[in-house]
């Protein structure tokens, strides 16, 4: 008895069967032996009666048969155990059995239904050198390896194969891989330009160290600015394709990564517009390459660097034009509008402040002209000790209105609030009352270190010898023109211990805007620089006194140093700060999860027969399977986190500037430079 027929007599069955027999009789034989079936019966198609699908009972379904008329078949699918497919009976009949279940197939003697057992794939018969890969059997192979830079993995356009990426050009073609936990770096701390030949810090004239100054490495060409006035939000201020950046700490300190290695690579440093492009001569591969100050000061004049484009009214009672001197910019930088420098001078109003050869024309020449205050980055109101209401006309606060509208800085000082205080929307800021109550020499300055960005400047002004206390200053020649901000428009930085009334505060323009929508930012400070007077004298012979270059700077001119970088910087409400979560108001139960910040908190165990996400909802106890989740299908693209089901899994580094959660949003790169 055989089970299945050959194939070839298989074959001859399946066409007698479909080709019929014209004219056979009765018994099979041809027209000489008996009469033939005018029609084929239900047998002779191949389909027992009453059964559509060809399944059959327990003796099956024939499909053709070439024995003779007489034969009676005893082998059924029943007597031969097969439960699928089809055999032959004893009569050369073809019989189907029956057919199996999706995922299962008919095999095996006799004829079962069964799972077939599935081969898994491996890293190297898949062909792939990285990442994590399906194994074709419905696990996950968590890691087939890891690229050598400048290979990454897929940058080839294969997926799990190691290849250099399209984009990856110039230097990022000498970007290394180190041993685990190991990297190339380059370190060192940020100053102001300071000035040649003054001592190290905080001695006279010193060069401070900067916060939030941005470094990185460019990737191609560095652009020119474009003159005039502009919108610079962070995370767009940097050109030349940066291929890796760092921001400083409150000690100016700053730690490139994955540096390109080899000579004389480049690297730009970078406040607001303040930019400076130095060369590196040598990166070591691997280990840490620590910069001079030198190199890492912004530049003194137009020859080293860029310098933003400075408009100062100046005041006859505060001379912030000395500050800027002290801060290191050279003397050369200091001209009248029609002259080459950067920072031009313009007198105020009254008496007057200081002037360049008697030439120096009146603030009205730039208030009174869009085109011309639009051709700055920064406009300086200081004190001009007394208030002019006339100055402040409508048509020029309209003009410096728009003007912050469109990106410009304003910095402003005691009786400078005559562009304040009337000045729609920059009298909805605050509460203002110019003069309600008489200032004193002696103040002491309470900095609110109650948001990010104010903490950050209390440190630093413990840092460079302005405080001796954390949080507060001394604070000389005092006023007060406010009584409050409004928080909802305006930050406030340092209050009054003796008044408790705003000594300083800032607010981004245009008042009252979504942050994504704001571009300039405004400044009120309500005490002076300097209590000096100079009216009508020669710039720089009136930088005398506690201003002239070999006094040291006072913790005013400090203060002033902080805020007149930041106030120049890219705009931000305020710094991100991340915010860690809880497992419970993740509503997590079990595993380890990440708490947003890039930290791996444990939620809890299981008990058996539960397992962590068993019952479908991940990090929740269940009985069941659990199913891990990407960091695709969790929406992250950067740091450790969980993959729901027990296992920690990395989504990536941030390019650029941008950190993890820096843009508020966890595990998910912001607050910068993309790359």
């Amino acid at each position: 008895m055989r089970s299945i027929a050959s194939g070839s007599v298989l074959s001859s069955l399946l066409v007698l069967a479909l080709a019929g027999c014209d004219g056979c009789d009765d018994s099979g034989t041809d027209g000489t032996g008996g009469g033939g079936a005018a029609e084929p019966s239900a047998s002779s198609t191949g389909q027992a009666a009453g059964s559509p699908n060809g399944t059959g009972g327990s003796t099956g379904s024939f499909v053709g048969s070439v024995g003779s008329g007489g034969c009676e078949a005893t082998v059924t699918c029943e007597t031969a155990n097969a439960a699928c497919g089809q055999i032959v009976d004893d009569c050369d009949n073809v019989v189907e059995c029956g057919g199996c279940e999706p995922g299962e197939t008919c095999g095996g003697d006799p004829q079962v239904c069964s799972v077939s057992e599935c081969t898994p794939l491996t890293c190297a018969s898949a062909g792939k050198n990285c990442g994590p890969i399906g194994d074709g059997c419905g696990e996950l192979i968590e890691d087939c390896g890891s690229c050598a830079q400048p290979e990454t993995c897929g940058g080839d356009g294969v997926p799990n194969v190691c290849g250099i990426p399209a984009s990856c050009t110039n230097l990022c073609l000498q970007q290394v891989t180190c041993e685990p936990g190991i990297t190339t770096t380059v370190s060192g701390i940020v100053y102001a330009p300071g000035r040649v030949g003054q001592p190290e810090p905080p001695l006279p004239g010193s060069a401070d160290p900067l916060f939030d100054a941005l470094v990185y490495i460019p990737n191609s060409a560095v652009s020119a600015f474009t003159p005039g006035v502009a919108c610079s939000q962070c995370g767009e201020e940097a050109s030349g394709d940066p291929l890796v950046s760092a921001r400083t700490d409150a000690q100016g300190r700053f730690v490139l990564e994955n540096v390109p290695v080899g000579a004389n690579i480049p690297m730009v440093i970078q406040l607001g517009r303040w930019r400076r492009q130095v060369t590196i001569s040598n990166v070591a591969e691997c280990v840490d390459t620590p910069l001079d100050r030198e190199l890492t000061r912004l530049p003194r004049n137009q020859s080293e660097g860029d310098i933003p484009q400075i408009a100062i009214a100046t005041g006859s009672v505060d001379a912030l034009e000395c500050v800027l001197r002290k801060i290191g910019v050279d003397d050369s930088e200091f001209t009248n509008p029609d002259g080459p420098g950067r920072i031009h001078l313009y007198q105020g109003q009254g008496s007057g402040g200081a002037r360049i050869n008697n030439q120096t024309p009146r603030e009205t020449v730039l208030l009174d002209d869009p085109t011309i205050l639009d051709n700055y980055d920064m406009v300086l109101f200081p004190c001009q000790g007394g208030s002019y209401p006339g100055r402040a006309t409508a048509d020029r606060r309209t003009n410096l209105v728009n003007y912050a509208n469109l990106g410009g800085r304003i910095f402003a000082t005691h009786f400078s609030y005559d562009w304040m205080h009337t000045t729609d929307p920059f009298l909805t800021v605050a509460d203002w009352e110019p003069g309600h109550t008489s200032g004193q020499d002696n103040d002491l300055g309470i900095v609110n270190q109650a948001f990010p960005k104010g903490a950050i400047f209390a440190e630093w002004l413990v840092n460079v010898g302005a405080s001796s206390v954390l949080g507060q200053m001394p604070v000389n020649v005092s006023r007060y023109d406010t009584n409050s901000v409004v928080a909802e428009l305006s930050t406030e930085w340092m209050t009054s211990d003796d008044h408790g009334t705003p000594l300083h505060f800032t607010f981004n323009t245009p008042v009252g805007a979504e942050p994504e929508d704001q571009c300039g930012r405004a400044l009120f400070s309500d005490f002076h620089i300097a209590d000096s007077s100079t009216a009508n004298e020669n710039f720089p012979t009136q930088c005398t006194g506690s201003q002239a270059l070999n006094v040291p700077m006072t913790p005013q001119e400090k203060l002033v140093e902080f805020m007149l970088f930041d106030l120049g910087s890219c705009l931000t409400p305020d710094i991100p700060v991340c915010e860690p979560f809880t497992c419970e108001g993740m509503g997590l139960e079990c595993g380890p999860a990440s708490d947003g910040c890039n930290e791996i908190i444990q939620c809890g165990e299981c008990e058996l027969p539960e397992t962590c996400g068993g019952g479908g909802v991940p990090g929740v106890c269940g009985d069941g399977q659990c199913i891990p989740q990407t960091c695709e299908q969790q929406g992250k693209n950067c740091g450790n986190i969980s993959n729901l089901c027990g296992t920690i899994i990395n989504c990536g580094d941030c390019t650029g500037s941008q950190t993890c959660g820096g843009g508020g949003d966890a595990n998910i790169c912001g607050g910068g430079v993309p790359g």
